[in-house]
């Protein structure tokens, strides 16, 4: 479990670390222990600390940070597929990697698309807005 990474600047760091020690040993449920791992960290004196779209401009945030966005889901889009689990092939070395893609829309490294360890998985993606005429005071009880 990470203890000294910066899981609110870097969460995908942190769940890829996961992810990359689930492979070196026995199937170990990463994807519970990192949903145990952020439940943990985000007890209710941390939330606050966390940034929200709602409040903080985009351009002072962070790319690829953690925040909150309080929303209403406006509309359902079709179910989309991406790669659950991808490899990469380091160029010089030649050293395979695995990476999960579960919380990204973007490979960060070239993908080696022959590869037969790419799962392919599927996720809902939704359209989100602010919530309509919702106000000041509203925001600070809740």
């Amino acid at each position: 479990m990470p203890s000294t990474h910066d899981w609110m600047n870097d969460p995908l760091g942190v769940v890829q670390e996961m992810f990359a020690a689930s492979q070196s040993g026995p199937a170990t449920g990463w994807e519970t222990k990192a949903l145990e791992f952020f439940k943990e960290q985000l007890k209710e004196d941390v939330q606050a600390t966390v940034p929200s779209l709602n409040d903080v401009p985009l351009h002072y945030l962070k790319p690829n940070s953690l925040v909150k966005f309080r929303c209403l889901v406006q509309d359902m889009f079709d179910p989309e597929f991406y790669m659950g689990v991808y490899e990469t092939v380091d160029p010089s070395t030649n050293a395979k990697m695995l990476h999960c893609g579960k919380y990204r829309d973007v490979a960060e490294c070239g993908v080696d698309f022959n590869s037969r360890n790419i799962v392919t998985a599927e996720r809902q993606t939704f359209y989100c807005v602010p919530i309509p005429g919702e106000n000041q005071w509203v925001k600070e009880i809740s």
